[in-house]
């Protein structure tokens, strides 16, 4: 990674050809230029980028907020189709000033490019479970941290599995397969028949405190260690979450980490009532499941951080689309809607 300041006022980062979460540190290192007067526009060049998994949307995120707190104008040059897709997908498009180019990876045959969904501008729902209420998905596009209006929370749930004796690829490879089984008695997840595959759409059925909810996500990527969704609008929380399995220190980790903001003013109130205590015990219980199934005895370890605590007040009519709002008029009108059916 290499910064040049141009001495116009800009100063430009040229990425390495691996954007994954382990470029975190290295960028955020960078913090000479946030504080620095003479820079007003921060570019990063893609041009060197052949490769961005689904842990580097966490790093462009992350890189924003603090751009943003810094008053610096964000672009992101050298962008191939590809990527372009991805910003546009994920909201990125709206915090950096995105500008096309070649770059390497226009050309390069990495595998990973078959891990992203192909870039769609409203969600569509086709084959569901007959059990499942497909409401709040199709139809609408799909929401990344940027969109939302809560505090901005990077929450992240650990287990250590090394006592299963599966190695990463079959941890995923298990946990993509059986993911609704591995969900408390409330949770109800529902994959189209071609599973957690890019691009497909997983209904989500959900009691909580103020009734039941109907609403979804979309499979971001998906690969041999790792798999992401991400939110629809109307969503509780606008952005995504990644579950992936590594070895590190000699030890096999499953883990599951969110990026996300309360979707809306009425989302974030809730979830400091609490709602997040229980998010908290949701992906608590899917991680000892995933263990109690695997053979391992292990417990799962829990760690949150506030990325951003301002509001972005932009969002605050985002409760037009609230997917609870949706379904307790649902609720409500259900049996009406049932006897006409009927007749």
């Amino acid at each position: 990674m290499k910064l040049i300041n141009n001495g116009h006022g800009e100063a430009v980062i040229t990425l390495d050809e691996e954007l994954t979460g382990s470029s975190e540190k290295e960028l955020l290192g960078l913090a000479d230029i946030f504080s620095s007067k003479n820079v007003k526009t921060i570019s990063l060049d893609f041009s060197n980028v052949d490769m961005m998994d689904n842990t580097g949307l966490n790093v462009l995120v992350k890189f924003s907020v603090h751009a943003r707190k810094a008053h610096k104008i964000l672009t992101a040059k050298g962008m191939p189709q590809r990527y372009l897709d991805i910003f546009q997908m994920t909201g990125l498009d709206n915090v950096y000033h995105v500008y096309a180019g070649p770059g390497k990876s226009a050309t390069a045959k990495t595998p990973e490019i078959e891990y992203w969904a192909r870039p769609v501008k409203k969600l569509s729902v086709t084959k569901t479970s007959p059990e499942a209420v497909n409401l709040n998905v199709h139809g609408r596009g799909t929401a990344g941290p940027i969109h939302g209006f809560g505090q901005l929370w990077e929450k992240t749930y650990t287990i250590d599995l090394s006592d299963s004796k599966l190695n990463p690829e079959q941890i995923i490879s298990v946990l993509k397969d059986r993911f609704p089984e591995f969900q408390p008695p409330q949770n109800w997840f529902y994959p189209t028949e071609a599973g957690i595959k890019p691009g497909e759409i997983v209904l989500i059925n959900a009691s909580t405190p103020g009734g039941m909810v109907a609403t979804g996500v979309m499979v971001l990527y998906a690969a041999p260690r790792s798999f992401t969704f991400i939110t629809p609008q109307g969503h509780p929380e606008a952005g995504w979450v990644t579950f992936r399995s590594f070895e590190e220190g000699g030890c096999l980790i499953m883990q599951v980490q969110g990026l996300a903001r309360a979707s809306d003013p009425l989302y974030e109130a809730a979830f400091r009532i609490a709602g997040s205590n229980l998010q908290q015990q949701i992906w608590t219980f899917l991680l000892e499941s995933l263990a109690q199934y695997t053979g391992s005895k292990s417990k799962a370890e829990f760690h949150k951080q506030c990325i951003d605590k301002s509001l972005q007040w932009s969002k605050f009519f985002n409760f037009f689309r609230n997917a609870q709002i949706t379904s307790i008029l649902y609720n409500l009108t259900h049996p009406v809607r049932r006897k006409a059916h009927a007749v």
